[in-house]
């Protein structure tokens, strides 16, 4: 075959091929999308033992300077669908259950309470974890790093702070993802109310102290 032919075979071979992909290409549409747009309605939202507000009582006859509750609380994130944190805080004072007036002055130490001052502390564990608390010498409340005093500035539930690892029972006691709790999710809650030596309010009427869960 001389050279001119297979000259001639080449270039309709590469005519026909381009005819080809000219045929394919022709064949293929533009796509058209249908979008879905879902809007997310729920909020970040906690629950204590199942309410907004709960109530556990203790009492304080000087047999004992401090006091811890005889079964956990149960903490829930209750937004039905969205991760979130929390923030545990107090109020500046306890309140008077019966004229809402300020009692106690809660400190931001448990050491050398003065007169009419107490602390708060509290800890999480795992969903699991049996109903008592830890007792009120043991070593959790004395590591600020974990069961740091409550006081009005919120402070974030995290991998250490609040995370009692004593209280774990086959169960996280630290957030599901960082400081994210997955909807859903439930942790055991305990406090610790470390109490004056000396009180000068009256016995007639019962002082509130509030550990406050606000999801963030």
């Amino acid at each position: 075959m001389n050279q001119t032919k297979k000259t001639w075979m080449l270039g309709a071979a590469l005519v026909a091929l381009c005819g080809l992909a000219g045929t394919a290409s022709a064949g293929v549409g533009s796509p058209s999308y249908l979008n879905i747009d879902v809007t997310i309605s729920a909020s970040k939202s906690v629950s204590v033992s199942t309410l907004r507000t709960s109530t556990q009582s203790a009492t304080f006859d000087g047999s004992t300077f401090t006091l811890v509750p005889t079964s956990t609380a149960t903490v829930l994130n209750d937004s039905g669908i969205l991760s979130e944190g929390w923030e545990l805080s107090t109020t500046g004072h306890s309140i008077d259950a019966t004229t809402g007036a300020n009692g106690w002055t809660i400190a931001g130490s448990t050491s050398n309470l003065a007169t009419d001052n107490v602390a708060l502390q509290a800890v999480f564990g795992s969903s699991h974890t049996a109903s008592g608390c830890p007792i009120a010498t043991a070593a959790e409340w004395n590591d600020s790093a974990v069961a740091a005093p409550l006081t009005a500035t919120p402070q974030q539930y995290g991998a250490t702070l609040f995370a009692d690892t004593a209280l774990n029972n086959n169960g996280l006691v630290t957030p599901d993802s960082g400081t994210l709790l997955f909807a859903g999710s439930q942790r055991a809650l305990c406090w610790r109310l470390s109490m004056p030596t000396t009180s000068t309010l009256g016995t007639t009427d019962v002082q509130i102290v509030s550990v406050i869960v606000t999801a963030n």
